[in-house]
């Protein structure tokens, strides 16, 4: 069965969450309380699902984790704010502990000017991808990028990588990806900059530098996806001109 396939599948489901490309070598599952693929969408192994209530998730993640004992995976549940908080509690009582709660955030780019120094920020270059693959799992504890898919991204036009130089190392970085017709909406997929260089402006320099991008290719509205308790990210991006989208938001679990 194609993914497409597999995915509006799950998307029939009551309750699911198939977002992300998988790569290959995932499984496919299919229990009567629903339809799972475990497999990769990033570094990490996770599960998409799709079931009609709750409890067949909860049911069907104990069948997976006995059939693969020796697999780490995770799996996210998303919804609105509200919705994610409730569903986070209920969840942590199976013992899956949430890592993050991840809000969305979006804004149209009419406004958006980029009148910062951007002299130190450039496209990444072939010979600084193992640099920039160490650096982003240096910022992030998840859903890291792999060398494939970023080799893959630097030959596609629906995708804006860049990075932030500092004595020729990659200090900070911004990963940028446009879809809709006519590459009409953007998504800030990681942006960040080295613990040690925070507090300096790189971060928002790299958001407009990038937003400046994507408005070159069609991009007219900008969505990503933040820590809810990352107040000074939040605080960054609603300066920009962000907008919190508490329809917006989801969850990571460790199994």
């Amino acid at each position: 069965m194609k993914f497409e396939e597999i995915y509006e599948r799950g998307y029939s489901y009551k309750e699911s969450f198939f977002y992300g490309d998988m790569l290959e070598d995932s499984k496919l599952y299919e229990f009567p309380e629903g339809v799972f693929l475990l497999g990769k969408t990033s570094e990490d192994m996770e599960l998409l699902w799709g079931v009609n209530n709750l409890e067949d998730l909860r049911s069907s993640i104990e069948k997976i984790k006995k059939e693969n004992p020796d697999i780490k995976f995770i799996f996210r549940y998303g919804n609105s704010l509200n919705e994610v908080i409730e569903k986070e509690k209920i969840i942590n009582q199976w013992g899956y502990k949430g890592k993050e709660i991840y809000v969305g955030y979006s804004c149209t780019l009419d406004n958006i000017t980029c009148q910062e120094d951007s002299s130190s920020i450039e496209y990444l270059k072939r010979e600084d991808i193992n640099e920039f693959l160490i650096f982003d799992r240096y910022l992030f504890d998840s859903l890291n990028i792999t060398k494939n898919q970023l080799t893959t991204r630097l030959d596609d036009d629906h995708h804006i990588i860049l990075v932030y130089k500092k004595n020729k190392k990659i200090i900070g970085s911004i990963i940028i990806e446009l879809y809709g017709r006519n590459n009409i909406n953007c998504f800030i997929r990681n942006v960040g900059v080295s613990e040690v260089e925070r507090g300096k402006g790189f971060g928002k320099r790299l958001i407009l530098s990038g937003l400046k991008e994507a408005k070159k290719k069609g991009a007219l509205k900008a969505m990503l996806w933040v820590g809810y308790d990352n107040i000074i990210a939040r605080n960054l991006y609603e300066k920009i001109g962000f907008v919190l989208d508490e329809s917006e938001a989801e969850v990571i679990f460790q199994v």
